[in-house]
């Protein structure tokens, strides 16, 4: 008798914690269009910011690989025309572990399949310093410094993500979240999904002379699956009107723990800077992990026989097997290392 009552708490304990352990894993946020359209428009922000409040959360620390393939049309009334040319294909591994990183980016010329430069970039948010690497089939170099090199901006998947560099607002789900006094929603359109608009601001202009109207999915985390961003700007008489419109379109998602990425991503920007043109660019994710990032993970290491410039000291040299000076370490030629090339 005491055998079986043993054995029936033991069931029960082993139940309980399978239940228990269920009900504690991560679950997407989703809710139904309609029970969303009938909330008050406070109730219906509330929703949207704690799934970009998520999203933040979620890319804290996050892998990726992903394909970058870049392409120039004649631009036909906002619509892309005739192909004129291809840009430098890119692979992507990118690390993220709360505000530091590591970027990956093999580098194809268009039409050849095997990478002719391999670059290497990390930061480290702690010290603020960049350590990254530079190699093609001839030679390879190395680099410290303070300064972000801009493989992390060439990379468009960053910025649905999180970050600072090179403005906190390029970033998707930030800029939102801090436009969050300027939200107009509409639920439902398209279908079951909603419209939500902000005002839209590049970060190197002083006021938001534009919008940005975005589609979104509420049974997927509120993933932006369409948008929009116009921008213009009227200097004064003297002067053109400045421009710039993105457009972007989500074909492929993924759920990624419990919440759901874009995969496959497609965008087209057009600015008066180059009104002929429409510069595209495809997306297509290969690979993404969350929460399996360490400390380990973001160093990138200097080889043997590699120059390295470390521009915070303001020396450079050549390395040895295990990365470190061997022979003279010389004072930069310039005397600067602000000035000396990235």
């Amino acid at each position: 008798m005491q055998s079986c009552l043993r054995l029936r708490c033991l069931t029960l304990c082993c139940l309980f914690s399978a239940v228990s352990a269920v009900a504690e894993e991560p679950q997407p946020i989703t809710i139904d269009i309609k029970e969303f359209s009938e909330l008050k428009p406070a109730e219906q922000k509330k929703w949207i910011l704690k799934a970009f409040a998520r999203r933040l959360e979620h890319a804290k620390n996050l892998y990726y690989e992903v394909d970058l393939t870049g392409l120039i049309y004649e631009n036909q009334n906002e619509q892309p025309g005739k192909l004129r040319t291809k840009t430098p294909f890119r692979r992507c591994r990118h690390w993220l572990l709360e505000d530091s990183y590591r970027i990956d980016s093999d580098m194809f010329r268009p039409d050849e399949e095997e990478a002719n430069q391999w670059v290497s970039d990390s930061y480290d948010a702690k010290q603020r310093i960049t350590r990254g690497t530079i190699t093609n089939k001839t030679h390879s170099f190395g680099r410290i410094d303070r300064v972000h090199d801009t493989i992390i901006r060439d990379n468009h998947y960053i910025y649905w993500l999180r970050g600072e560099y090179p403005d906190k607002s390029e970033y998707l789900f930030q800029d939102m979240i801090d436009r969050k006094t300027s939200f107009e929603i509409q639920a439902p359109v398209d279908s079951g999904k909603v419209q939500l608009t902000i005002k839209y601001q590049p970060y190197w202009t002083n006021k938001p002379y534009g919008s940005r109207k975005m589609i979104l999915d509420p049974e997927r985390g509120f993933l932006p699956i369409r948008g929009e961003s116009r921008w213009r700007e009227f200097p004064g008489l003297d002067r053109k009107p400045r421009y710039r419109i993105e457009r972007f379109t989500v074909s492929k998602s993924k759920l990624v723990e419990d919440v759901w990425m874009p995969v496959e991503i497609r965008e087209d920007t057009m600015s008066s800077s180059a009104p002929d043109i429409i510069s595209t660019q495809e997306i297509k994710v290969t690979r993404i992990e969350h929460g399996k990032v360490k400390p380990t993970d973001l160093v990138v290491p200097f080889t043997e026989d590699m120059t390295i410039v470390d521009a915070i000291k303001g020396v450079t040299y050549v390395t040895d097997e295990d990365g470190k000076p061997v022979g003279p370490v010389k004072p930069l030629s310039n005397g600067s290392p602000v000035n000396t090339p990235k």
